[in-house]
C-alpha cells in the first residue's frame, strides 16, 4: 500500500530558514518512505503583516528559489509534494496558493484559497475560479486550504470531479478544524483526506502578547494545533499528529481500487436538480428568535401499537416547558418493509394519536411515515400541532427501503422559537441540504435519519460526525432522533462566536464554533438549544459563514456546470 504524510512543523518571520524547515520535513517524510506528502498553509512565512508592503515583500514568486527548491527535491526524492504559500500575482494581487510538484519536479496543478479568513482579506485576494486536481499514479488528488475546508463546497465539487484522495493545508489554531471539518470533509464524500497544520506560534513571537490582547485569545492558543492527520472514509483518523509537536504523520493507505470501491454510494444518490437553492443570497434568520428552547428525542420501547402508547406516554409526561419532541423514523416499525400494509397502517394510527396529544398537551411532534403516493410510497417528515400537519416534507433523495424520492424542495416553517427545516431519512446526509435550509434563514434542524430502520442506509456512515458538521459550518442548531443510540443527538450553538470580538459569556478555549452536542441515550433526553444564537454568522472580521463561502465551486454543484473546468 503507498504510503502518504502530512508534515507537521512551524514556521517564523525568516523565509530562508522556512525554506530550509520544509527540506528538512521533506526529506524525514521520504526517508521514512512517503510518496505523496502534504505541507501546511503559509509555508514561506507566518502570516501576519503590518502592511500591504510587508505581505508583497514576503511572498514568492512562482518561479523564484524558493519554489524551485522546493520542486528540486520533489524531483530528488521522486514523490509527489503539496505546499502551500503567498504567492504575488500581478501587482498588488497575492494569492494564498497550493501547489502541487510531481516526482519529476514539475508543476503539476494548482490552486488559489476561495474563502480568507479573517485579516487575510487585508492582504490577499481570493481565487476568481475553482481548480486544484491533478492526475497522478495514486488517482486523482484534488486540494485545499484551510477555511475551504470549513464549507462543504470545495471537497464536494473535487469529489464529483473524479478526485480519488483529498489533502488540506491548514493553518489554524482551533481544535475544532481537526476534529470536525476535516473529518467531515472525508466521511461526506467517502474519501481519504491528509491534512497538515501548523505548529508554533502563528504571529510573530514578539508581537504575542500584543495580538493576544487585542484578539481576547490566550496567548498560548495563538499557536498552530497541530493534530495534522489522515483521515479514513469514515471520518475517523487512520493516524494523527499531536499538539504543539513538529511530526511526519504517515500512514499506509489503500490502492486507486479499493478506495473507489469504499467511496460509491452517496455521490451517486445526488439530485443536483434540488440544489438550485445553493445560489440564493442568504436570508438573515429572524432575530427574534428564543433565545433557549427545550426540545426532546424519544425513542418508544415496543413495537406497532405497544411504541406508539409508549409514545403517548413519554410525551404526556414531558416537562411543560419541552417545545418540541422528535420521534426516529417510522417508530411504531423495527422493519418497515417486512409489512407493507402493516407499516401504512401503524404510520396513520401513530399521526393520529400524536396529533391528539399535541392538542392536549400542547406541544409540537416531529416524527416520519410510510405513505401512498400517487405512483409509489413514500419516506414523509411530519411536524405535528394540535391542528395536525403543521408541515409534510417528503424525502427527497432515493431511500435504500426501496421507496421512491417524494418531494421537489425543502421546505420551511416557522415556530413561535423560530424557523425550521425538516431533513427527512438519508437527506440527512447531504451538506447541500443544510445549507440550502440556512441560506433560508433556519434556526434548526430537525433530522430524522435512517439510522436504525433495519435498512442498508447509512452503514459506515459516521452519523454523529455528519450531523455536527451540518450544524457547525453553518450555524444552525439541529436535533436527530435516532433508535438505539445509532447516532441521535442534540447540537445547540455557543452564544459567543465570533472572533476578534469581546466574549463575556465564555473565554476561548481553542474551540470557535463546535456545536454543544448532547448525545441521544435512552427513551428520553432533553437539551436546551440556543436558536437566537443562529443570527450571528459572522465567524471574524470580513468573514461571514454563508455569504463568504466559496461560491467559486457552488456551480459545479448544480445540474448545469459553469464556470472554468476543475
Amino acid at each position: 500500500m503507498p504510503k502518504v504524510a502530512a508534515l507537521q512543523f512551524a514556521t517564523g518571520t525568516e523565509i530562508d530558514e522556512n525554506l530550509a524547515t520544509c527540506i528538512r520535513m521533506i526529506d524525514t517524510a521520504a526517508a521514512a518512505g512517503a510518496r505523496l506528502m502534504v505541507l501546511p498553509e503559509f509555508c514561506n512565512r507566518i502570516s501576519w503583516y503590518k502592511d500591504q508592503d510587508q505581505a508583497w515583500d514576503c511572498a514568492l514568486d512562482l518561479h523564484g528559489p524558493f519554489l524551485d527548491a522546493i520542486a528540486e527535491r520533489a524531483r530528488f526524492h521522486g514523490c509527489y509534494v503539496l505546499i502551500n504559500v503567498s504567492l504575488r500575482r500581478e501587482k498588488p494581487d497575492i494569492t494564498v496558493t497550493s501547489l502541487m510538484y510531481g516526482p519529476k519536479g514539475d508543476l503539476l496543478g494548482e490552486a488559489d484559497k476561495q474563502s480568507l479568513m479573517g485579516h487575510e482579506n487585508d492582504f490577499f485576494t481570493p481565487a476568481r475560479r475553482a481548480a486544484g486536481l491533478v492526475d497522478t499514479e495514486f488517482g486523482r488528488i484534488g486540494f485545499v486550504a484551510c477555511r475551504d475546508g470549513i464549507s462543504f463546497e470545495p471537497s464536494r465539487r473535487l469529489a464529483l470531479a473524479g478526485a480519488d484522495l483529498l489533502c488540506n493545508s491548514l493553518n489554524s489554531f482551533a481544535f475544532d478544524e481537526a476534529s470536525l471539518h476535516v473529518r467531515a470533509r472525508a466521511a461526506e464524500n467517502r474519501l481519504i483526506m491528509i491534512a497538515a497544520n501548523k505548529v508554533g506560534p502563528l504571529v510573530p513571537e514578539a508581537e504575542l502578547a500584543q495580538v493576544s490582547t487585542m484578539t481576547e485569545i490566550p496567548q498560548a492558543l495563538l499557536y498552530g494545533a497541530g493534530e495534522s492527520q489522515v483521515v479514513g472514509v469514515d471520518g475517523r483518523p487512520l493516524v494523527e499528529g499531536k499538539r504543539g509537536v513538529e511530526q511526519v504523520v504517515i500512514a499506509d493507505i489503500p490502492d486507486r481500487d479499493a478506495r473507489l470501491q469504499l467511496s460509491m454510494g452517496v455521490l451517486a444518490r445526488r439530485k443536483s436538480a434540488l440544489y438550485e437553492g445553493l445560489k440564493q443570497n442568504a436570508i438573515a434568520p429572524q432575530e427574534d428568535a428564543a433565545a433557549v428552547v427545550d426540545v426532546a428525542l424519544l425513542d418508544p420501547c415496543g413495537e406497532g401499537e405497544a411504541a406508539i402508547d409508549r409514545a403517548e406516554a413519554l410525551i404526556m409526561d414531558l416537562p411543560d416547558n419541552v417545545a418540541l419532541a422528535i420521534l426516529p423514523a417510522c417508530f411504531p416499525v423495527r422493519d418497515a418493509a417486512e409489512d407493507w400494509e402493516r407499516t401504512l397502517g401503524l404510520c396513520r394510527i401513530a399521526e393520529a394519536r400524536l396529533s391528539e396529544v399535541c392538542r392536549r398537551k400542547g406541544i409540537k411532534v416531529c416524527m416520519s411515515v410510510i405513505e401512498e403516493g400517487q405512483y409509489s410510497s413514500h419516506h414523509v417528515g411530519l411536524l405535528l400541532n394540535e391542528n395536525g400537519r403543521a408541515m409534510a416534507q417528503p424525502q427527497l433523495h432515493r431511500c435504500p427501503l426501496g421507496l421512491a424520492p417524494g418531494g421537489t424542495e425543502l421546505q420551511v416553517c416557522d415556530l413561535p422559537w423560530g424557523r425550521v427545516a425538516l431533513l427527512v431519512g438519508d437527506d440527512c446526509l447531504y451538506p447541500e441540504l443544510a445549507r440550502i435550509a440556512a441560506l433560508q434563514g433556519v434556526h434548526c434542524l430537525l433530522a430524522i435519519p435512517s439510522a436504525g430502520m433495519r435498512c442498508k442506509s447509512g452503514r459506515g456512515h459516521n452519523l454523529p460526525l455528519l450531523l455536527a458538521a451540518r450544524a457547525a459550518e453553518n450555524r444552525v442548531c439541529l436535533v436527530a432522533a435516532t433508535r438505539a443510540g445509532k447516532g441521535g443527538l442534540l447540537a445547540s450553538l455557543e452564544q459567543e462566536f465570533t472572533l476578534m470580538e469581546p466574549w463575556h459569556q465564555r473565554r476561548f478555549d481553542g474551540y470557535i464554533n463546535h456545536p454543544l452536542i448532547t448525545s441521544q441515550q435512552g427513551e428520553v433526553t432533553i437539551a436546551t438549544l440556543h436558536p437566537a444564537a443562529a443570527a450571528n454568522k459572522m465567524l471574524s472580521a470580513n468573514t461571514h459563514l454563508l455569504r463568504d463561502r466559496a461560491h467559486q465551486s457552488t456551480d459545479y454543484l448544480l445540474p448545469v456546470q459553469t464556470g472554468a473546468t476543475a
